[in-house]
């Protein structure tokens, strides 16, 4: 066995497993949270699949398309998976793919009527909708408007569920070795940076535009495709630090860095053109050309 096939593990289609039945055999530390899998008294453990099949539309991970398996500790894992369950929720229940494909339809419905909203106690996240009003004043007059949003994220799940996937795919790039630990190379949790995400009808935010053009030379490290696109994400390196972007359920993009100190990657950026309002500020979302997409354009060289 070579010292690459050794290092990646076990492939199967496209998947990569650091999976044994035996601790032994497995990756020696937790990928989450660092901890020893080994030793006289190790945490519970158990297979972790570092893209939940539930968090994908049902029946888009068939077929072995890529994916990474390896051991986490249960309490890493329950973790993961709690917060997985609200993003999987919101982010198809707002999913384009809804109108075009019955099984994202009927996963949405199912997820939409089945789970909960965490921050509105009691309400199912199919009526999770928010409410918005706007307030105009022009001298005497006075005029409000309301408009109804859709379900929002709780950025604390979604900033565990980016940390979880970003933290399995730096550890799969960078470890020699996964059953020494010496030779696991973990992404401290200080370095890891997230800049901001956009939903499907503002991924041409001009932000979001200005940081893919400043990443497009830099070396791409990985760049994955899986659940028939309703799973992405890139990776890529320069002098400066590690750029990082995910998206998910083709309805929310996550973009930001690795690195031990402030980037200038994500400095003086284009303004989004926000306007004051009373209630605080607004901006109108700015949507984009597929083909003016060039964030997950990148090639991985050998």
């Amino acid at each position: 066995m070579t010292d690459h096939a050794f290092r990646i593990g076990r492939q199967t289609g496209q998947t990569i497993s650091w999976h044994a039945s035996s601790l032994e055999g497995s990756n020696a530390c937790c990928i989450y949270c660092g901890s020893s899998l080994r030793g006289p008294n190790p945490p519970d453990s158990d297979k972790e699949h570092l893209i939940g099949r539930n968090f994908v539309p049902t029946g888009t991970m068939n077929g072995q398309p890529f994916n990474f398996i390896f051991r986490a500790c249960r309490s890493c894992n329950a973790r993961k998976a709690a917060a997985e369950r609200h993003v999987s929720s919101v982010t198809i229940f707002n999913s384009l793919g809804r109108l075009e494909d019955a099984r994202v339809n009927e996963a949405a419905l199912r997820k939409g009527s089945g789970d909960f909203h965490p921050k509105k106690k009691g309400v199912l996240i199919q009526d999770a909708h928010e409410d918005i009003f706007i307030c105009s004043s022009f001298g005497t007059m006075s005029i409000k408007f309301g408009m109804v949003g859709p379900p929002q994220l709780d950025k604390n799940q979604v900033g565990e569920v980016a940390f979880s996937h970003i933290q399995g795919l730096f550890t799969l790039i960078c470890t020699d070795d996964y059953r020494d630990p010496l030779k696991m190379h973990l992404l401290p949790q200080g370095q890891f940076i997230w800049y901001d995400c956009y939903t499907h009808n503002d991924w041409g935010n001009p932000q979001a535009i200005e940081i893919a053009d400043r990443v497009r030379d830099w070396e791409c490290l990985a760049n994955i495709a899986s659940a028939e696109g309703y799973f992405k994400a890139t990776m890529r390196r320069s002098d400066e630090g590690w750029f990082w972007a995910l998206e998910w359920n083709r309805q929310l993009r996550l973009l930001g860095g690795i690195s031990v100190s402030r980037m200038k990657l994500f400095e003086g950026l284009p303004n989004e053109g926000w306007i004051r309002t009373p209630q605080g500020r607004m901006r109108k979302h700015v949507p984009l050309d597929a083909e003016g997409d060039k964030l997950f354009a990148g090639v991985v060289r050998d």
